[in-house]
């Protein structure tokens, strides 16, 4: 059930990142060629910015399942293994920390943000900031696996450091 509820959200992620680029690529040819033909399309800036803005987010949290992130791991490598091990897992408490954090304050966030609406499009910008918390969630879900995978649970749902995918 996990492996396949993971399997199921990273997909959705993977999707929704890869047609988000997709519409970017549109909308911005548009703008362009709109703005060439001297014809206004407001909105193609706006709705540009809120899908970068959710590519961001649902990115990040993609990246942290995938363990793309940029990190340096010199001295980490030279550390004892179990050593290694209590690093590992203080840097996904700190993590777990943040994005917990971000949980919290984004849900606020959004909710206080319902009752703005957006200049072109006319959205509720709580629903723009909604993927704060969504995107939150969704990285402290990934951050628990991983950490449950570093003390040596076995999360079929997660693989390990170094595995294929």
């Amino acid at each position: 059930m996990l492996k396949k509820t993971t399997k199921w959200i990273t997909a959705l992620l993977s999707g929704f990142c890869l047609v988000s680029m997709l519409g970017l690529t549109v909308i911005v040819a548009l703008q362009v060629v709109s703005r060439l033909l001297k014809i206004s399309l407001p909105w193609t800036e706006e709705l540009a910015r809120f899908l970068i803005v959710w590519l961001t987010f649902l990115g990040c949290t993609l990246a942290i399942y995938r363990k793309s992130h940029l990190s340096v791991n010199f001295l980490v490598d030279m550390m004892p293994a179990p050593l290694k091990k209590a690093c590992g897992l203080l840097t996904r408490l700190v993590m777990l920390a943040f994005f917990s954090l971000l949980l919290f304050y984004g849900v606020r966030l959004s909710a206080l943000s319902m009752g703005n609406l957006s200049t072109s499009l006319g959205w509720p910008m709580g629903l723009v900031y909604a993927v704060i918390p969504f995107s939150a969630l969704l990285a402290d879900y990934y951050i628990v696996l991983d950490m449950l995978s570093i003390v040596g649970v076995d999360v079929p749902a997660y693989e390990k450091e170094g595995e294929e995918k």
